[in-house]
């Protein structure tokens, strides 16, 4: 494993760490991006595994966590336009020129699995597919009664909160992690419309979600209460164009936590799946 810089166009940096196959430089690479507030170095098992199963990887780091010359605090200021329109374009650019000639998939989890949609509905050539794990649309109707209620006044909530003190201290209040007052308003605005039309950014990605041309594989965690199946699908159905495949994943009994976050551990049928995914794609 080594790691090379990322440089976005803003000026922005982080660290991307790539599991090389020098016996195989032309083997399919993975660019895995982490969930909303989750440090890149939390998926190491999975990208270790990946790696064992014959792909190369390029474990990224999203825009305030881990690596990221950019960090959560008040009057730091960075929401869905910056990761999309900057982070992820120098992500691909710096992978694509790390593995000249092999093809790049992107294997999302959660809100890296939004925005990286999002970036590639904008440069569908970058990726020869997408692996979408527990990657809902926000929009609070994806939850179930009373609970989607719940997710409506909590987003709203937390946007608000997240305004007046100048950012979401999450790890202070032991929700996900601190992250921009712009990301929690950003996401406040799909949890409500269930469009990807917010704030930060100047383009509507609906249009350009339903021109997505790619195979996509969409995995639902059972009894993944943060991405249900309808939330799942609300994200997978704008993608009009592409060709989904809808998979579940069961997690093993023992798997300690929420299950969001289980299968980067309990992750042997993921990494078996996405071998067939990615053989067929």
């Amino acid at each position: 494993m080594t790691t090379e810089t990322v440089r976005a166009d803003d000026g922005a940096t982080a660290e991307v760490r790539l599991y090389r196959r020098t016996d195989d430089p032309a083997a399919p690479v993975l660019v895995c991006m982490p969930a909303m507030g989750t440090r890149a170095v939390s998926y190491t098992p999975l990208a270790e595994a990946l790696a064992g199963a014959g792909f190369q990887v390029a474990l990224g780091e999203l825009r305030g966590q881990g690596t990221s010359s950019v960090q959560a605090g008040r009057g730091v200021r960075y929401g869905y336009h910056e990761i999309v329109a900057y982070d992820f374009p120098a992500l691909f650019r710096t992978v694509a020129a790390a593995f000249p000639g092999a093809p790049r998939h992107l294997l999302g989890h959660s809100l890296g699995g939004q925005l990286g949609t999002l970036y590639l509905s904008q440069e569908p050539h970058m990726a020869a597919g997408a692996v979408l794990v527990g990657a809902p649309s926000c929009h609070y109707r994806g939850w179930p009664f009373p609970r989607s209620l719940g997710m409506l006044a909590g987003f709203r909530l937390a946007a608000a909160f997240s305004s007046a003190y100048g950012y979401f201290p999450g790890r202070r209040i032991g929700v996900l992690g601190n992250d921009s007052a712009q990301i929690l308003r950003d996401m406040a605005t799909q949890v409500r419309t269930g469009r990807y039309d917010v704030p930060s950014s100047p383009v509507d990605f609906e249009p350009w979600l339903a021109k997505l041309d790619l195979p996509v594989l969409a995995v639902t965690v059972k009894g993944d209460g943060m991405a249900p199946p309808a939330g799942v699908r609300g994200l997978s159905d704008k993608l009009t164009s592409a060709r989904v495949t809808h998979w579940e994943l069961v997690l093993g009994d023992g798997v300690p936590g929420s299950r969001h976050y289980g299968w980067i551990r309990d992750h042997a049928s993921l990494v078996e799946r996405v071998r067939t995914f990615v053989d067929r794609a």
